[in-house]
Parts: structure tokens; C-alpha cells; sequence
């Protein structure tokens, strides 16, 4: 099988477009869309913007007051006292990744069973309410392209493409006896080494892997810098990619104008990306208040991804993990307590926090997995952060994020994650009101009520 096939597939489950509007549609009939009598929940501020209308124009959003609104051949929305907020941000999503502990991930998934399912996963995340998302790694662009042009309903998609690991690192996927793409002097043995990661060892390999997935689309870097729980050669203590290694990525991807973001574990492993350029950082668990301090300074912002911790049980966990995989799982487990405790008692960290869940599974069991995305308020929920703070993190924060993308950020008509005059019309209708009762989130089929994104209507369950 021909890895360059992910890149151009258009699978088949988009026969089903038509149940959905599409961009091009929404272009030829423009009407302008007023919101009226809804409480605005702008991204930013606690207070609601209360018995607000909000007009849309096109993609974006042209006003938002509290003087009646009257404009010409608009759609009116009465919102009924509804509260209207940002779409939501998931800064930590693997689209086409399945779990790599799967027998099946070399022997029988193809390019078609990623391509396949990831424009369906693409659906169900819209419908949880994210209308943005940052891929952490893999082939992603091309699910982003049936995306944008209206062939398929989905998030805004901000591509990391391959992950970039070491040997034996993080995101080595190959199994023991595998040969090495570059030291067996004959390439990759597989498509997930030329499509899914790239193996690479020295300043010189990292550089070109960089600008490989830089002109493939990617809008931002990710590269391993510490053992994680899925991999099963590399222990979670194992520090990878030296300082020369992490400076040459950071150095090509602002020539590109964009940034690295680096998966971490332990102290020293989030110490040697932010001493070394990285604008922002994965998972954390092992974080201690020393580093969190240095972050706030050097304001590295961060997803922490619990869902995949939390989700399970511990026997769920045994059953699921490999032997040597469960006890690096549990060993993370145990640390989350203490790293959320750090974040909340460190001023300045709840700024930097950005909401990522990180939920992938085997390929066909993922739309279970989806539907556990909206848990992650639940989570938050549980460990005593406000309604308020679980918002921002999943708005605006996530929205500041990603302009670290600067000139490589692919949607520049005007900011995310906020509802402001000029901003992108990414909009939810929440029954009730989140900056009460966050779990309302939780429960999206029936919780929201619109979602709308780039000014298009996806959902509407109004009576």
C-alpha cells in the first residue's frame, strides 16, 4: 500500500454529505443570521452579556448588542434566554491515530481505514461542540482539506502531520523485530514510518522530518521528548531528543513562523523543551511547582489530556495495557493529583491551560471513544476548577494557543474562541447556563441546541 494514498483519499463515507450544509451552499444563499434575546457568554470575561443579540454576516461575527438589532432578509434565531458562547477547542486530538498497543495497528489497518474513520470522527467531534482542533500527530492536512471545502462536516483542523521521534521514542511504533528505516539502509518496512512518524536521530534528520511535514501542510511541530504509556520500548524516565536536537527543530519551524510543541512527562523532560525554545507543552503529569513557575514566566502554554487517565478504571486498565504499559499508566495516574494541584496553586498557570483530551482506541471502537470528550469537564469539574476557568480553557485559551502559528495559522479572517465584533462566527446555543452547571457540556446531543461554524448551521434542534 502506497502511503502518499492518505493524502489524496476521499473516502466513501462522504456520500453522506448531503445531510449536511456545506460551505460553498452557505456562500450562494449569504443571508445574514441574527441571534436574539440570548445571554452571551463571550470566552473571555465570567459576566454574561445578558438579553444580547448577536449578528452574523457571511463567516463572521458583524455586531453584538444589547439594542434590538434590525437587519434585511436576516434568518432570525430567538434564543429563548439561551446562552450563546464560543465554539470549543480540543488542543490535543489524534484524527487519524488508533492505539498502538493493537495487534492490528501494522498488520491490517490501511490508509483507508484511517482516512475512513477520521472523516467520521471529524463529524462527531463538531457535533460534541469543538469546532477547532489541534492534531498532535498524524496525517491529518488532508482530512482538514474535505473539511474546509464543504465536502464534510468537521472541526477546524490545525495539522501537527507526522509525529517526530527519536529511535525507540515515543511515537517508534515499530515492533521488536522491525527494521530500522535508516540503519537497515532501506527505508521504512511500513506506511505508518513514511506517513504516520518519522524516526529521526541528529540535528541533520530532525531538520529535514520538520520540513517534511512542514510542506505537507503541517501549522505546528510536535516532537517526543519523554517515554509515554502506549510505547512499549521506551521507560516514562527516558529523556529524549538533546538540547542540539530540540534547538534545530524550534530553528526550522520559525522559519516557518510557527512553533514545536513537545509530549513530556517528567521535570527534566518539560526543563530541556522550554530551555531549548519549545512555545508549548503535553500531558505534564509529573509537573512540579518549580517548572510551573518557569512556565508562567516564559509563558509555555499547555494541554494536560486526562481524559485518557480517567476514563477507565484500573481494572479496565489492566485488562486494556500491556503488563509493562499498565504500570506506566498507573505511575501517571498517581501524579495527576498532584500536577492539577500545581496548576491551581501557582498564579498564572490557569491562563496558560488549554483544554485536550487525547482519546484515541482501536479503529473501530473510536466513536465510543468520541463520545467520552465532553468527560473532560467532568474531570475538571471534580478537581475543583471553576465553571469559568473550564470555559476559558476550552475557548479562548485554546484560541491563543494556536496564533502562536502566526503567519503558518490557515485561518486569519479574525480571532477564535470568543464572540466579539469581527471574530469567526464558531458559535454554540447552550440550553441553560455553563457558567452554572459546566456539565450541561457533557451532554451535548441534547445541551446544544445550534452549533454553528464559519457562519454555517450544523445542528439546530430549536422547537
Amino acid at each position: 500500500m502506497n502511503g502518499c494514498l492518505m493524502r489524496i483519499l476521499v473516502p466513501a463515507v462522504l456520500a453522506a454529505s448531503h445531510l449536511f450544509p456545506t460551505h460553498a451552499a452557505s456562500q450562494e444563499e449569504s443571508f445574514p443570521i441574527l441571534f436574539t434575546n440570548v445571554h452571551v457568554f463571550d470566552g473571555v470575561n465570567e459576566a454574561r452579556i445578558e438579553n444580547a443579540n448577536v449578528l452574523v454576516v457571511d463567516n463572521l461575527i458583524a455586531e453584538v448588542s444589547t439594542e434590538p438589532l434590525v437587519v434585511a432578509n436576516a434568518q432570525i434565531i430567538e434564543g429563548g434566554g439561551r446562552t450563546l458562547m464560543p465554539g470549543m477547542h480540543d488542543q490535543h486530538v489524534h484524527l487519524t491515530v488508533f492505539n498502538p498497543l493493537s495487534d492490528g495497528l501494522r498488520q491490517n489497518i490501511t490508509p483507508f481505514h484511517l482516512g475512513g474513520v477520521a472523516t467520521i470522527r471529524s463529524e462527531r467531534i463538531l457535533m460534541n461542540g469543538f469546532t477547532t482542533v489541534r492534531d498532535l500527530g498524524g496525517p491529518a492536512k488532508s482530512i482538514a482539506r474535505i473539511i474546509d471545502s464543504g465536502m464534510f462536516p468537521g472541526p477546524r483542523i490545525y495539522s501537527s502531520e507526522a509525529f517526530i521521534t527519536q529511535t525507540s521514542g515515543h511515537a517508534d511504533f515499530r515492533k521488536l523485530n522491525d527494521r530500522h528505516p535508516t540503519l537497515s539502509g532501506q527505508g521504512p518496512s511500513h506506511w505508518v514510518e513514511s506517513e504516520m512518524s518519522f524516526i529521526a536521530d541528529g540535528p541533520d534528520q530532525i531538520r529535514m522530518a520538520v520540513r517534511e511535514n512542514l510542506r505537507r501542510g503541517a501549522t505546528q511541530i510536535k516532537i517526543m521528548v519523554s517515554g509515554g504509556v502506549t510505547s512499549e520500548f521506551d521507560p516514562l524516565h527516558s529523556l529524549q531528543y538533546q538540547a542540539d536536537e530540540i534547538q534545530m527543530a524550534v530553528k526550522t519551524a520559525e522559519q516557518w513562523g510557527t512553533y514545536v510543541t513537545c509530549h513530556v512527562f517528567t521535570e527534566q523532560a518539560i526543563r530541556n523543551c522550554i530551555d531549548n525554545g519549545a512555545k508549548t507543552v503535553e500531558h505534564i503529569p509529573f509537573l512540579t511547582p518549580e517548572v510551573a513557575e518557569v512556565m508562567v514566566q516564559k509563558q509555555i502554554m499547555f494541554a494536560t489530556a486526562v481524559a485518557p487517565v480517567y476514563s477507565v478504571s484500573t481494572e479496565q486498565a489492566e485488562a486494556f495495557y500491556t503488563p509493562a504499559s499498565f504500570a506506566k499508566w498507573k505511575t501517571v495516574r498517581d501524579a495527576a493529583a498532584n500536577m492539577i494541584e500545581v496548576i491551581q496553586t501557582t498564579p498564572g498557570m490557569i491562563d496558560l491551560y488549554t483544554l485536550g483530551t487525547d482519546l484515541i482506541n482501536n479503529w473501530d471502537q473510536t466513536l465510543e471513544q468520541d463520545k467520552k470528550m465532553s468527560d473532560e469537564f467532568k474531570y475538571l469539574l471534580e478537581a475543583n476548577f471553576t465553571p469559568f476557568d473550564i470555559l476559558r480553557i476550552a475557548t479562548s485559551n485554546g484560541a491563543r494557543m494556536n496564533r502562536l502559528t502566526g503567519l503558518n495559522n490557515p485561518y486569519q479572517d479574525g480571532p477564535l474562541g470568543v464572540v466579539e465584533e469581527g471574530a469567526y462566527a464558531d458559535l454554540l446555543l447552550v440550553d441553560g447556563n455553563p457558567l452554572e452547571d459546566i456539565l450541561l457540556l457533557s451532554d451535548p446531543d441534547t445541551n446544544l441546541k445550534i452549533i454553528m461554524k464559519d457562519g454555517v448551521i450544523y445542528k439546530n434542534t430549536l422547537d
